[in-house]
Parts: structure tokens; sequence; C-alpha cells
């Protein structure tokens, strides 16, 4: 009997089949009937491709955006700390430096998101009032990136969401054309019960590729 592929398969693959397939068919006034299932299980993954690549496309270009959000938030970070740092005579164990960074510096860059806008937040408020001066360069625009930067990690999250979820919907697809297929396979046999040959004439066959000559 023709070897049906999974829905494991990759999209453009059982695209193709399902085209064979679907050709077969329309070629057969007998069979003609059980086309028009094919072709729109087949549109209908097509699409589910379509809007799974697009989501990839949106998750990548909300990728790039977080990932320059959350450096130029840590660069301005770099240069204010190295500040704090030369008001404390490069003493990190002070209170004046403690109270700034109380998670220390690495702890705070290390945070991403509503986390770490929370603690921006509150690094600032004591910066302004343990190192004023540079509290009055740098107050404003951590503030301003820190909350950029938030609004960037969420956006990300959410195609990442979108993404999954196209994903399954093509999945999904799949898995109905593949069903669709099998379904087809039972007609047919139903139709031409002593004639197996006739059935896989209706299934793309998949030869294995020619092995590479092995170098002289």
């Amino acid at each position: 009997m023709p070897s049906i592929l999974s829905e494991e398969r990759g999209t453009k693959e059982l695209v193709r089949a399902a085209r064979y397939h679907h050709a077969a068919l329309l070629a057969d006034p007998a069979t003609a009937h059980l086309a028009p299932a094919v072709k729109t299980r087949i549109e209908a993954l097509l699409k589910a491709e379509s809007q799974s690549d697009a989501a990839d496309a949106v998750h990548q270009e909300k990728q790039a955006l977080r990932d320059r959000a959350e450096y130029l938030h840590d660069d301005e970070q770099r240069a204010c700390e190295l500040e704090v740092f030369a008001g404390v005579r490069k003493d990190r164990s002070l209170p004046e430096y403690r109270a700034v960074y109380v998670l220390g510096f690495s702890g705070l860059i290390a945070l991403a998101g509503e986390e770490q806008e929370r603690e921006v937040v509150k690094m600032c408020a004591a910066l302004e009032k343990e190192h004023p001066e540079v509290a009055k360069k740098y107050k404003k625009n951590l503030l301003k990136l820190a909350a950029e930067a938030t609004a960037a990690e969420k956006a990300l999250r959410q195609a990442d969401t979108d993404a999954s979820h196209a994903f399954v919907a093509e999945v999904q697809a799949r898995s109905t054309l593949v069903d669709q297929l099998r379904r087809n396979e039972g007609a047919l046999i139903s139709l031409f019960p002593r004639d197996r040959k006739r059935v896989r004439l209706y299934y793309r066959v998949r030869r294995p590729k020619k092995d590479a000559p092995s170098p002289a």
C-alpha cells in the first residue's frame, strides 16, 4: 500500500505529496469527487504555514529590539556605576555604594523586564540620596531606559506566545491533511478493491536519494 507521510514531516514535503495526490484524483473521473477535500486542506496548511512564518518573523524583530533595549540600559548603568565607584574611592564595601547597588552591580544587570525596572527605581532613589550629582546626570535616562527595556521584554514574550500558537496551528493543519490522505486511501481501496497497484498510483512514491559517488 502507499506510504503516506506523517504530520511530523515538514509542511513543504507534505504539500508536495498532497498536490501529487490531488492531481491524480482529478485526472480520473472515478475519483475526482475526492479531490476538493484535499485541495481545501492543502490551502489551509499553506495559510497556517504563512501565518507561522509571519509570527516567527515578528518574534525575530522583537528579539532584536529587546536585545538593543537591554544593551542601552546596561551600558548606561555601567557608566553610572563607574562614577559611583569613583565617588566611594573604589571601595564597593562602603555603605554609600551598597545603598545604591543592594544586589550588587552584576545582580542588577542580571535582572530583566519588570523585575529589573523595579530595582532600577529603588536604585535611582538611593542614588539621588547618596550621590545627588551623579543622580542628576543619570537618573532620568536610567528610568527611561529601564521602562523601555520592560516594554521590549513584554513585546518579546507576546511575540513568543503568538509564534508558538501559530506553529501549533501549522502542525494541526498538517495532521488534518495527513488524515485526509489516509481517508482517501480507504475510499480508493473501496473503489478498487482488487487493484492495489491502481490505488498506489494516486500517491507519490518517495524514491531514496542516490548515494553520492565515492571519491576517486
